[in-house]
């Protein structure tokens, strides 16, 4: 026995509670909803690209309008129009430049597309055995860099459901990046874990308990997290890269390397943003890189990490002692070059008040 279709009447009285009119298309009644015609802007039609159709690609008309400050404070999409009566959700950062990045639509579209899984792209059967020193070493520096990923995953899923809906595009963004830290912990979990070594020792957490704390804003978050944590852990990728010993961390350490230059690419973007645009901005950073600065130079001079680069770039202990700890140190100034270089695009010039600590290695 066939199924007895609804009736018109049933089909109309089931639509009853959201229909406006009832308006006959083509000879057949059709309900007309209250929200057809509720629109900002009808007829937009966004065509793919050469690289298809972009996340950056959708801002046109009033989809493009990025206001300096976004008055809703509901999860409202932006260029939707607004429903009254929603209750407001507790967004704290609601001005543009507590938050944006002109580049965060792209680096979005690059990270979305540049995934990579520790499982099967890992080339693990290049591992073999390494001296026992030298396995010790890079156990630790894969330790060390776990909690920095924590630390970046954890300070960010604190800010991003504080920014409001209507920047959508550095959200998004950051969601990547929170994906990238799970991904830097898992892969360096597993590489101490697969060549008869394992996990080191936990690091003091200087930086990372600094940064975690950094409850002004976002932006203060971003100098700590990024300005001067991420340009020297990009200096320490960089020098694993150049002292790889198998197929398998020449791998990580590059492709942990394109992640982190998208991270610093928004942040160091959004720190300019927010210096041009928002007023004494650049003093609140000096402020925050004086105090930064001696937690760092505490850091640096911690023995773990100073003393584990040491004995990769020296090939074990005995050469660590030398041309081991000289190639750290000039990576230490490598860093301290790019930073203060940093500072200066962002106005901030930290040449003659460089923590005295921190002086010394550009001095020796």
């Amino acid at each position: 026995m066939s199924e007895k279709l609804p009736t018109e009447a049933a089909v109309t009285a089931a639509g009853e509670a959201d229909s406006k009119t009832i308006e006959p298309v083509h000879g057949v009644h059709k309900p007309k909803y209250d929200w057809m015609g509720l629109t900002n802007e009808w007829g937009v039609r966004v065509k793919p690209g050469i690289h298809g159709l972009r996340l950056g690609d959708l801002n046109v008309g009033i989809y493009g309008e990025i206001p300096e400050f976004w008055e809703d404070q509901t999860r409202r999409p932006r260029g939707a129009l607004s429903r009254p009566g929603i209750p407001p959700l507790p967004y704290s950062l609601r001005y543009k430049h507590e938050m944006w990045a002109d580049c965060a639509a792209d680096l979005y579209e690059e990270a979305i597309q540049r995934r990579w899984i520790p499982a099967t792209e890992v080339p693990w059967d290049s591992l073999e055995v390494l001296p026992d020193d030298v396995e010790r070493a890079v156990c630790q520096i894969c330790t060390e860099l776990s909690q920095c990923a924590n630390t970046e995953l954890e300070i960010i899923a604190y800010w991003q459901d504080r920014m409001s809906y209507g920047y959508f595009e550095v959200k998004q963004f950051l969601a990547t990046v929170t994906f990238d830290c799970a991904r830097h912990m898992e892969v360096l979990r597993k590489r101490a874990l697969s060549n008869g070594g394992g996990l080191g020792i936990e690091s003091r957490g200087r930086v990372n308990r600094m940064i975690l704390e950094s409850s002004g804003g976002w932006t203060e978050a971003v100098v700590y997290l990024y300005l001067m944590r991420g340009t020297y852990i990009t200096r320490l990728l960089t020098g694993l890269l150049s002292s790889a010993h198998n197929d398998a961390e020449s791998f990580i350490y590059s492709h942990m390397l394109e992640d982190h230059a998208r991270h610093l690419t928004y942040g160091y973007d959004h720190l300019k943003y927010a210096a041009t645009h928002r007023k004494g901005s650049t003093a609140i950073m000096r402020t925050l890189l004086t105090i930064g600065e001696g937690h760092m130079a505490d850091e640096l001079k911690d023995g773990v990490v100073r003393s584990a680069m040491a004995i990769i770039f020296g090939g074990g202990i005995e050469g660590g002692r030398t041309r081991g700890m000289k190639r750290y140190l000039l990576l230490v100034r490598e860093f301290l070059e790019d930073y203060l270089a940093l500072c200066r695009w962002l106005g901030i010039d930290r040449e003659e008040t460089l923590h005295p600590m921190l002086k010394s290695y550009l001095e020796d």
